[in-house]
C-alpha cells in the first residue's frame, strides 16, 4: 500500500511471495458454518498512528463510502470498551482489588526507577532480575493487570517491558481496560480483506505456496541479487535486479504453528530445521553481524510457547448470557478475563455476534482466550493445557466460571479449535539492542526488514502496528521518498499521563493536596538536585518536522547569513 499510495509505484510492478494460501498471518481466520478457528486476538489503541494511516487509506467493505479508519471510529463509539470484571478467581468472583495499584515504597520507588532506566542498563535482563525474583511487584494489581494482556512473563526482556510501561504511559485506566479499539468485525475481516481487495484492484500479484527460505547477496551483503525458495515444494530462485527492493519479514510469530479441536490435541512442533521465515533470518545472520542475532529469541521453546483457543457455541444462547450477567459486560464491550488462580493462567474474550459476517444470522456465539502458562497442571483438568483437547479446554473454564452444571449442553453445541504457537513471544526475550536488525541494516541498498523482528528505537514488538511501522519505513528509505516516518506517540514525556500515573500509584483521588506530598530530607536536596538534572536531560527534543534535507536547520543558530550588519 506504501510503495503505490505513498512512493507511486504502478502495483503491477509489485510480487507478494506467501507460503501458505491466504494472506494475514496470526489476523488470519477460518470461518465455517458452526466452526472457526482465530489462533490470535489484537489489542489495539489510539496512538497506533501507523495503522490507522493505513486503514485511513483502504475502503471499507461493509461500509460504502467509508475507509476503514472510519469505520473503525464509528465501531468504538458504538460500543466502547469497559469492564469491571478484569480479573477473577475463586470460580467466579470478582477480583476487586484490580483498581488499587498502591505498592510498598520500596517496590514503588524500584517501579519509578525501572521507567527512567537507560536502556543499555538492561540488555540481556530479564524483568525479575530487575525486580527480584520474590518481589511484592509481582503480586500488585498493576502487574497483574499489564502482564495477562500482553502476554509477558517474568523471565522475559525487562528492556522490552520497560519499553512497553513508556509506550503505553503506563495504560492509567488499564484495569478498565479503556482505551483499548476494536474493529468493526475480526481484524481479517476489517483489515486483511478490504486490504487485498485494494492491492488485487491496482494490479499486485500474489504467488501463494512459495516458502522463502534464503536470498543470494553480493560479497559485503548489501545487495539482493536472488530470492531461493520452494514453490509447491520446488526449489526455485527467484533473480532480482539491482534496481528491485526486497522488503523481507525476516520471523514470524505463528512459525511451526500446530492446530487441535475438540477431541485432537495440538502437538508442540520442536523442529529446529524447517522454521519458516525465521530460516531467511539465520542464513543471513551467519554472513554478517548487522542481520542481528536470531539465536537470541530462538531456541528455548518452553518459555516461547503457549496456546490459543476459540469457541464456538451455536444454537445454546445461555452460555453467553451467563457469562454476561456475572461479567456486567455485554458481549464485545468487556475486553479480556483473567482466571487469577488458575494453574494455566487462562483468560478469555467474548466478542460480539458482528465478529464474522453471518455469525448473527447463524445463532453462534464466539470467545477467544490463551493460557500462558500450558505445562502447568490444571485445577480441574489435572494434566497441562498443552496436553489437553478442546473439549478438556472448555470444561477447566466451565470449572473456573461457575458452570459445570451446563457442561453437557455446552459441550453439545460448542466446536473448540486450539493452536499451539511455538515463538508466540519468542520476541519479548532478553536481548540487547543491536540483537534485532534495523530496518534497513547498514549499507543494504535495496534491502528492507519489516514485522516483529526489527529494531526500532523507543517502540514495541508484538503489535500490529509494528508491522505497518515497519514497511512504512522500509518503503520511505529505499525509495528515498522525501516524507517523514510519523513519530512513536511519546506518551512517557506527557505531563498528562505522567501525573494520572502518580496519583494511581499513590492511590489519590481527585486534586493533589500538601499531605500527599512526599517528606523531603534536607541532606538528601544534593542528591535529589543531580537525580532531577539527569531525568530532564534524559527527555529528548520535541518532535521537528521539517528540517531541511540535511535534518540540521533546527539545530543551528543561524542558517540564512544576512548581509545586513548585526547591532551589539
Amino acid at each position: 500500500v506504501f510503495l503505490i499510495d505513498d512512493a507511486g509505484m504502478p502495483g503491477e510492478n509489485i510480487t507478494i511471495y506467501e507460503k501458505g494460501r491466504d494472506m494475514g498471518g496470526c489476523c488470519g481466520v477460518i470461518g465455517t458454518e458452526g466452526a472457526y478457528v482465530c489462533p490470535g486476538e489484537r489489542e489495539l489503541e489510539p496512538y497506533m498512528e501507523c495503522l490507522w494511516y493505513l486503514c485511513s487509506k483502504i475502503p471499507a467493505l461493509d461500509s460504502p463510502g467509508r475507509s476503514v479508519l472510519d469505520e473503525t471510529v464509528d465501531a468504538n463509539r458504538g460500543s466502547a470498551i469497559h469492564t469491571e470484571c478484569r480479573l477473577i478467581q475463586d470460580r467466579g468472583h470478582i477480583w476487586e482489588s484490580v483498581h488499587d495499584y498502591r505498592m510498598d515504597a520500596a517496590t514503588s520507588a524500584k517501579l519509578q526507577a525501572f521507567l527512567t532506566e537507560p536502556e543499555e542498563k538492561l540488555e540481556n535482563m530479564t524483568i525479575e532480575e530487575y525486580f527480584g525474583k520474590d518481589s511484592p511487584f509481582f503480586d500488585s494489581a498493576m502487574w497483574w493487570c499489564f502482564h495477562p494482556m500482553l502476554a509477558f512473563k517474568p523471565y522475559h526482556s525487562a528492556l522490552e517491558a520497560k519499553r512497553y510501561l513508556a509506550r503505553f504511559g503506563l495504560a492509567n485506566r488499564i484495569d478498565y481496560l479503556e482505551g483499548i479499539l476494536h474493529t468493526k468485525r475480526n481484524e481479517y475481516d476489517s483489515i486483511i480483506k478490504p486490504t487485498m481487495v485494494w492491492l488485487q484492484e491496482r494490479g499486485v500479484k500474489f504467488q501463494y505456496g512459495c516458502a522463502v527460505y534464503d536470498l543470494d547477496m553480493d560479497e559485503p551483503c548489501n545487495t539482493v541479487q536472488g530470492i531461493r525458495a520452494k514453490l509447491d515444494g520446488q526449489d526455485v530462485c527467484i533473480p532480482v535486479a539491482a534496481e528491485d527492493y526486497v522488503f523481507v519479514t525476516n520471523g514470524s510469530l505463528m512459525a511451526n504453528a500446530r492446530y487441535g479441536d475438540n477431541t485432537h490435541v495440538a502437538e508442540t512442533d520442536r523442529d529446529t530445521e524447517d522454521m519458516g521465515l525465521f530460516n531467511i533470518w539465520r542464513n543471513l545472520a551467519k554472513r554478517n553481524e548487522k542481520f542481528g542475532h536470531p539465536e537470541k529469541f530462538l531456541g528455548k521453546i518452553d518459555q516461547t510457547k503457549w496456546m490459543s483457543y476459540f469457541v464456538t457455541v451455536k444454537d445454546y444462547p445461555e452460555f453467553f448470557e451467563r457469562l454476561e450477567r456475572m461479567t456486567g459486560s455485554q458481549s464485545g464491550t468487556g475486553g479480556i478475563i483473567t482466571v487469577k488462580d488458575s494453574g494455566w493462567e487462562i483468560s478469555l474474550m467474548l466478542y460480539d455476534r458482528d465478529y464474522f459476517p453471518k455469525q448473527r444470522e447463524n445463532n453462534e456465539d464466539v470467545l477467544w482466550g490463551d493460557g500462558l502458562f500450558g505445562e502447568r497442571p490444571g485445577d480441574y483438568i489435572k494434566k497441562p493445557m498443552a496436553e489437553c483437547t478442546g473439549n478438556e479446554i472448555l470444561l477447566e473454564i466451565l470449572y473456573h466460571f461457575n458452570m459445570l452444571d451446563i457442561k453437557d449442553e455446552v459441550l453439545a453445541h460448542a466446536h473448540i479449535s486450539t493452536c499451539m504457537m511455538p515463538y508466540i513471544t519468542s520476541q519479548f526475550m532478553p536481548r540487547t539492542g543491536k540483537d534485532r536488525p534495523r530496518v534497513v541494516p547498514e549499507g543494504c541498498t535495496n534491502l528492507a526488514f519489516m514485522g516483529q523482528f526489527v529494531e526500532i528505537p523507543g517502540d514495541v514488538v508484538f503489535t500490529i502496528e509494528t508491522s505497518v511501522r515497519t514497511p512504512l519505513q522500509a518503503v520511505y528509505q529505499l525509495t528515498g521518498l522525501q516524507k517523514e516516518v510519523i513519530e512513536v506517540y511519546p506518551a512517557e514525556y506527557d505531563m498528562r499521563y505522567f501525573l494520572e500515573r502518580m496519583k494511581k500509584f499513590a492511590g489519590i483521588e481527585g486534586p493533589i493536596t500538601e499531605a500527599d506530598l512526599p517528606k523531603v530530607n534536607p541532606l538528601k536536596i544534593g542528591e535529589m538536585k543531580k537525580e532531577l538534572l539527569h531525568k530532564l536531560n534524559s527527555i529528548p527534543p520535541y518532535y521537528i518536522m521539517y528540517q531541511g534535507k540535511d535534518r540540521s536547520v533546527a539545530t543551528k543558530k543561524s542558517v540564512l547569513n544576512p548581509e545586513f550588519p548585526k547591532v551589539d
